[in-house]
């Protein structure tokens, strides 16, 4: 019970980040642009939100190495995951 707040805020940061990427998706559909950071960094906080909600206990800042080299790896895989939205949005921009 003592990690409700936390959660409460992963969720809630899944569903801004969720719905900056829905609504990026949406425009380019519609008006054929995108922001590019929109695209890159959408889904890092959708990663991180996820990261929140099964790990309450790390939320704030990191004081150890282990947690710090765990906060890099979350935020490493969230850029991968922005990159291949990023690519799925606008393959051209690669060269392919």
């Amino acid at each position: 019970m003592s990690y409700v707040k936390a959660r409460l805020f992963a969720v809630a940061i899944i569903v801004i980040f969720a719905a900056l990427t829905y609504y990026n998706w949406q425009q380019l559909f519609s008006e054929g642009r995108y922001s590019l950071k929109m695209a890159a960094f959408g889904p890092v906080g959708v990663v991180g939100g996820m990261f929140l909600v099964f790990f309450p206990s790390k939320f704030g800042k990191p004081t150890t190495t282990i947690d710090k080299v765990l906060v890099l790896l979350v935020f490493g895989i969230g850029i991968v995951a922005g990159l291949i939205n990023w690519y799925l949005m606008d393959p051209g921009y690669f060269g392919m």
